[in-house]
């Protein structure tokens, strides 16, 4: 981000946060390209890709737009028209955040219900 702009908005890019969801953001941006690229280079036109995510035209023209925070969902769909596959990783990361309340989800004990399981109690 231009630390003019930056500055403008109050944003502090010496914040860690900030700087995680800068990066978090160029990360999504980056694929994004990726698959409007390969879209392009295989000719498959944004209505065929369209079609084949059951949508229109106009709201693949808007997704390809960068500057949106599409959902996880739309980016899968997208891939797999232009027939690619996104694969999602979770990683751990060093640096615990400063909020003292904060807790992971993955890090709980008790048991997280699965779709056509029960968990004992």
């Amino acid at each position: 981000m231009d630390e003019y702009l930056a500055d403008m908005l109050g944003i502090d890019l010496a914040d860690a946060r900030t700087q995680d969801a800068l990066d978090d953001t160029e990360r999504l941006m980056k694929l994004i390209e990726t698959l409007v690229q390969h879209r392009k280079t295989r000719r498959i036109t944004q209505s065929q890709v369209a079609e084949a995510m059951e949508t229109t035209q106009s709201a693949v023209s808007d997704f390809e737009r960068l500057g949106g925070d599409p959902r996880l969902s739309t980016v899968m769909r997208y891939a797999r028209a232009v027939g690619l596959c996104v694969r999602v990783a979770a990683m751990v990361v060093e640096e615990q955040p400063s909020d003292a309340g904060w807790q992971p989800v993955a890090h709980q004990e008790e048991p997280v219900a699965v779709a056509g399981r029960r968990t004992a109690v």
